[in-house]
C-alpha cells in the first residue's frame, strides 16, 4: 500500500478535491447505472404495472417508477451522508451494524412477510441487503487487523468465520439460498484479499460446494430448478419455461436492440421482468452492444473501487473498498449468469438497476463506503486508522 503522503506532486494532484478524480469516476458509474435502473424498470414494469394487478400497482402504469425514484432519493442521501462518514467512525460502527442486521433477519425469519417461499421480509424491508453491507464492513475491520494465517488465528480467522457462518446460517433459515450463496462467494473472495493461501481455500472451496450439493438435494423446488436449468427442454411447461423465455428475450435483441420500450417479451413471458430478468429486457431492447455496455460498466465499478482501496494508507480503507468492489461485482455477475442460464436460478437483483427499495438503497450505502474511503485518500498525509 502506497500512503497518500508519500506520492509525489503530481501524483498527489490526483486526490485533490473531495473525493478525487477516481473517485469521482466512481461516483459517475454509480449515477449511470442508476439513471439505467430507472429507466429499464419504468420500461420493464408498466405493462405488468398497467394492469389491476392486487400488489403491482393496481392499475397505475408509473408504480414501481415512481417507487424506484423515492428509492433512488433515500439512497443518494444515504450514499451522501456515509461518505462524509470517518473511518475511524466508520471503524467503530462496523459491528454494531452487523448485529443490528442480524438481529432484523432473524425478526424476518421468524414474523416477516413470505414473498415467493421466503422468509426475508419485514415491514417492507429486506434486512439481508443492509446486513450484507455491514458484513462486508465488519470483515474489512478484521482484515485490517492482519492476514489470515494461523497467527491471526483468533483475532481474525475465526472472527470471520463465526460472522460468516451467522449470515449464512440466517439466509438458510429464511430460505434464501441465493443470497446465501452470494455470501460464501464473497467470504472466499475476501479471503483471498486477505492473504489466505489457495492450498487452504480451495478444499474448503470444495467441502462447501459438496454440502450446498447436499442440501439442495433435500428441497424438492431447488432440485426441479436445477432440473429445469440443465434440461430446459423437458420442463417447458415448468420451470424450464421461464429459462427460454430469458434466453428468447437476449436472442431477440440482435445486436442493437427492438428499441427502447420494444421487448414484447416483458408483456407476458419473462419472470420478474422488473427485477430478475431486467438485464433480458436490456439485451432485448439495446442489443448485445447495449448487454455488453452493462457489462463495461459492472467491471469499471469494481476495478475504480479496487483503485480507489489500493490508494489508500489504511489497511480498513484498502479492504473496506475492495471487499465492496468484490459484493456488487458478484452479485451483478450471478443475476446476469441467471439471465443468460449459465446458472440455475437465484432470486438475486441486479445492483444499483433491478426495481427494489432494499437492493437500490443498499447499493447505494455500498458505494458510499467506498467514496468515504476516497475521501479518506484525498486528505494530503492523512493517517488511516490502522
Amino acid at each position: 500500500m502506497v500512503s497518500v503522503a508519500q506520492l509525489g506532486a503530481a501524483e498527489r494532484n490526483e486526490y485533490d478535491g473531495a473525493y478525487g478524480p477516481v473517485g469521482r469516476r466512481f461516483l459517475l458509474v454509480v449515477y449511470g447505472l442508476v439513471v439505467l435502473g430507472i429507466v429499464f424498470v419504468f420500461s420493464s414494469s408498466f405493462p405488468l404495472a398497467g394492469r389491476p394487478t392486487p400488489g403491482y400497482g393496481d392499475g397505475d402504469a408509473y408504480f414501481f417508477l415512481k417507487s424506484q425514484l423515492k428509492h433512488a432519493g433515500y439512497g443518494l442521501l444515504g450514499m451522501v451522508v456515509v461518505s462524509l462518514l470517518p473511518l475511524k467512525l466508520i471503524e467503530r460502527l462496523s459491528r454494531p451494524a452487523f448485529l443490528i442486521g442480524l438481529i432484523a433477519m432473524a425478526a424476518a425469519a421468524i414474523w416477516g412477510r413470505e414473498i415467493g417461499g421466503a422468509h426475508r421480509w419485514l415491514w417492507g424491508v429486506q434486512p439481508s441487503e443492509f446486513a450484507k453491507v455491514a458484513y462486508v464492513a465488519t470483515v474489512a475491520l478484521y482484515l485490517a487487523r492482519g492476514p489470515m494465517n494461523r497467527k491471526n488465528l483468533y483475532t481474525v480467522v475465526l472472527p470471520i468465520v463465526v460472522a460468516t457462518g451467522l449470515m449464512i446460517g440466517l439466509l438458510i433459515k429464511q430460505s434464501d439460498q441465493g443470497m446465501a450463496m452470494l455470501v460464501v462467494l464473497l467470504a472466499l473472495a475476501l479471503a483471498f484479499l486477505g492473504g489466505a493461501r489457495l492450498r487452504y481455500l480451495v478444499p474448503i472451496a470444495l467441502s462447501l460446494l459438496a454440502a450446498g450439493i447436499s442440501f439442495a438435494l433435500t428441497k424438492p423446488y431447488i432440485v426441479m430448478r436445477i432440473k429445469a436449468w440443465l434440461q430446459p427442454e423437458e420442463y417447458i411447461h415448468q420451470a424450464g419455461y421461464h429459462i427460454y423465455s430469458m434466453l428468447i428475450a437476449i436472442a431477440r435483441g440482435g445486436l442493437f436492440g427492438s428499441g427502447l420500450g420494444m421487448s414484447p417479451d416483458k408483456w407476458k413471458t419473462l419472470p420478474f421482468p422488473h427485477t430478475d430478468s431486467i438485464y433480458c429486457v436490456i439485451a432485448g431492447e439495446l442489443g448485445l452492444w447495449g448487454a455488453l455496455g452493462v457489462l463495461f460498466l459492472v467491471v469499471l465499478l469494481a476495478a475504480l473501487a479496487f483503485r480507489i482501496g489500493r490508494s489508500s494508507n489504511s489497511r480498513l480503507g484498502l479492504y473496506l473498498a475492495a471487499g465492496i468492489g468484490v459484493a456488487l461485482t458478484l452479485q451483478a455477475f450471478v443475476n446476469i449468469a441467471v439471465a443468460t442460464a449459465v446458472i440455475p436460478p437465484t432470486g438475486l437483483t441486479l445492483p444499483f438497476v433491478s426495481a427494489g427499495g432494499s437492493s437500490l438503497v443498499s447499493s447505494m450505502v455500498a458505494a458510499g463506503l467506498v467514496l468515504a474511503v476516497a475521501r479518506h485518500n484525498g486528505r494530503r498525509g492523512g493517517n488511516g486508522s490502522r
